[in-house]
């Protein structure tokens, strides 16, 4: 019996979605479950579409499959509408195909674990049928399709924005093209309610990317990057777009788009971590040009040492993620199992009360998910938020009996040793106050001398419908004022005020003045910046005010 692609889609969605029903949800999933609770046209990380997905499928089946249900329709989809763009008539390109998909690893991990990439990747095929159509001819159903799988792309993830910049890299006279740009502008007009979301909000999403996961220049980041491409996409495809000969202008853009992809996470990598994921948009380029490399048969030996062995890994990967075959842990936890005896465990020390998870936003998703009661998590400001902080859920905790979860110990906490071998350590809060949300102005001089202290005075507001206090609450110490000094963006200086009387209350909606002396250190001449915050230990400090510029003197 001839196999036909309509055969191995069927094939291809039963197997995924049978993983996706065995295998335990991951910390970035339940993170998309929790943005799935309030459907908007955008959320802190990633754009709407995922929010989405989660939300139909979870309609459907309230579990692990249920997350994950439509990301495998699509995923099964997209493999199947790839073999449009397969020559047809060409039985072995077919067999080489459907060989390639099962033993790429990092397309199985994408074909049931649920990220922003499995969408992208759908519209993205859509995208390369609608270009490849616009090549042959330019009428409305390639422009159409060309600009609604373009905004579709941007609607998952933002990498669609290199999709069509290094398509048009390959091919510059498509900026010649009226019905090109008309394809970008209906993209554009689609794309507008989120770009209108970001703007309402600030821009976080564009932040975060642009500035929060930048840091120095490291060579660990290269070195991790290049180490994990190598077994995520095999030694049997990744060279490929670097020895292939293009026969025409769509292989051409295919091609691009696989280097630039590379080029451009290696370019990233000297700043920030990639993670293994990101260049997702390069796999169906791969298989495309990789089903015509491979044809000949001159190269069948070739295709049988670098491509298949890869299957047998794929096969263990995905029974050691239902089964755990094999012990192994990641940064000292599995990252597969043991999650819901791990909630199970802390439902029983917290009960029905609400659960803070300090920074980690992930394993409050997680918690939330599998125990069906309240997980938090309050990040510090300093470098990122999260959606917590968007909807405003630290809110949810203020003058409740609150359980503070942390991976290391601290003042007063309890040692808890959960079955999935994890240990945590909690403390009960009652009456429960934070401050990570709470914005702090201060009156601070333009112009200083090394060493003098400062008189400042310290305003701080309270935007929520309950009162703010000061009491210490159960906390080893009571909140305190604390500053940053930092010259050409490196921390110089840090310290502590005791500003805020433990019987100080500000109303819903008031605002109160205190006022500190702040003493100087020994400070290099020239500017400087200072931002405040609130300190309430065992929590991450609060970053509570913006950054002000002053000048130190002699």
């Amino acid at each position: 019996m001839k196999i036909r692609p309509l055969h191995f889609f069927i094939f291809w969605l039963v197997l995924n979605l049978v993983q996706a029903a065995f295998t335990e949800l991951t910390s970035d999933e339940a993170y998309y479950w929790f943005y799935s609770r309030s459907l908007e046209w955008g959320y802190y990380d990633h754009p709407p579409f995922i929010a989405l997905m989660v939300r139909l499928g979870y309609a459907l089946f309230p579990n692990e499959l249920g997350v994950r249900l439509v990301n495998v329709i699509l995923n099964a989809l997209s493999v199947l509408l790839l073999f449009k763009l397969v020559p047809r008539g060409e039985p072995r390109r077919d067999t080489l195909m459907y060989l390639m998909v099962l033993s790429l690893p990092l397309l199985n991990y994408l074909a049931f674990i649920i990220f922003p990439d499995g969408p992208l990747l759908f519209f993205f095929v859509l995208f390369l049928i609608g270009y490849k159509r616009f090549l042959d001819r330019e009428d409305l159903p390639a422009v159409l399709l060309l600009g609604c799988s373009t905004a579709l792309m941007l609607y998952s993830k933002y990498h669609g924005v290199l999709v069509v910049g290094f398509t048009v890299l390959s091919h510059w006279r498509l900026l010649r093209s009226p019905r090109f740009w008309l394809s970008m502008v209906l993209a554009l007009v689609l794309f507008l309610p989120h770009l209108a979301w970001q703007y309402a909000h600030q821009f976080p999403t564009f932040q975060f990317h642009l500035k929060g996961r930048t840091t120095a220049f490291t060579t660990r980041y290269l070195l991790e990057y290049v180490s994990q491409q190598l077994p995520a996409i095999g030694p049997g495809l990744l060279f490929i777009p670097f020895v292939y000969r293009t026969r025409d202008r769509f292989e051409r853009a295919l091609q691009l788009i696989c280097l630039g992809t590379f080029g451009f996470f290696l370019f990233t990598a000297m700043k920030a971590f990639v993670h293994f994921h990101w260049t997702s948009i390069a796999l169906f380029p791969l298989l495309l040009l990789a089903s015509r490399f491979y044809e000949d048969e001159k190269r069948k030996k070739l295709f049988q040492f670098l491509v298949l062995p890869l299957a047998f890994a794929v096969v263990v990967l995905r029974l050691y993620l239902m089964f755990r075959i094999f012990p192994v842990n990641h940064i000292n936890v599995d990252y597969y199992h043991g999650r819901e005896l791990w909630a199970e465990d802390i439902e029983k020390v917290a009960g029905d009360r609400p659960v803070l998870f300090g920074d980690n936003f992930r394993e409050s998703s997680l918690y939330a998910f599998y125990s069906g009661h309240t997980g938090v998590a309050l990040q510090s400001g300093e470098r990122r938020r999260s959606q917590y902080e968007l909807w405003n859920q630290e809110d949810v905790l203020q003058g409740r009996d609150v359980v503070l979860i942390q991976d290391r110990p601290f003042a007063g906490s309890t040692e808890l040793r959960t079955r999935m071998d994890k240990t945590v350590h909690y403390l009960l809060a009652p009456g429960f106050s934070s401050y990570f949300n709470i914005p702090v102005e201060v009156a601070f001089p333009p112009a200083v001398k090394s060493g003098d202290s400062v008189a400042v005075a310290v305003t701080v507001s309270n935007p929520r419908n309950t009162a703010l206090r000061f009491e210490r609450a159960g906390f080893p110490r009571a909140p305190a004022l604390f500053y940053v000094i930092r010259k050409d963006g490196q921390e110089v200086h840090r310290g502590t005020l005791e500003v805020f009387p433990e019987d100080a209350v500000i109303p819903p909606g008031g605002q109160r003045e205190f006022t500190a002396s702040l003493p100087l250190p020994a400070l290099e001449e020239g500017a400087h910046t200072v931002a405040f915050g609130i300190r309430y230990e065992p929590l991450l400090d609060a970053y509570n005010s913006k950054a002000y510029e002053f000048r130190v003197g002699r």
